[in-house]
């Protein structure tokens, strides 16, 4: 298993490999941010969707170990982009064998309140919880990093 360590002023934490992340964030000053932290912090390839149409394709396309989603996008919200992304799933003939194998986790990174969220998990995705926008990019890139590191979420992508 692939392991890399991430070291901050505020803590030392053990990441299990999720190598292939998709984020999908409207706001592209945020994105970048949060990417290039990701990348650098977690040694890790981060893909950036702005619109929820964009993020449908790339998740048709490709495997991804983990999704940052927020969850008030232009045109869809979180769930919606999830939903018709399960549909378009189910039509696609070339579908990365992946899918089918596990489901891949999601983090709602929103500035809508926790309980505005309302995730369901489905068939492809499994939520894992919710990490407000409102904190500092530090807090942020932890609160990633906690969720990467526990070990129910990582028994489900080994």
């Amino acid at each position: 298993m692939n392991t890399s360590v991430y070291s901050a002023n505020f803590c030392s934490i053990e990441y299990q490999s999720f190598k292939n992340i998709l984020m999908i964030e409207d706001d592209q000053d945020l994105a970048l941010l949060i990417t290039t932290s990701l990348e650098k912090k977690l040694s890790c390839v981060v893909q950036i969707a702005h619109d929820p149409f964009e993020a449908i394709n790339l998740m048709v396309e490709n495997y991804y170990d983990l999704i940052l989603l927020d969850w008030q996008l232009p045109g869809l919200n979180g769930i919606e982009t999830l939903i018709k992304t399960e549909r378009s799933l189910k039509l696609e003939t070339l579908l990365p064998l992946k899918w089918d194998l596990k489901k891949v986790p999601v983090i709602i990174l929103s500035s809508a309140k926790k309980n505005e969220c309302l995730s369901r998990n489905t068939k492809h995705f499994n939520f894992l919880g919710h990490i407000s926008k409102s904190q500092s990019l530090e807090t942020i890139i932890e609160s990633i990093g906690e969720y990467m590191n526990d070990e129910k979420i990582t028994s489900q992508i080994a």
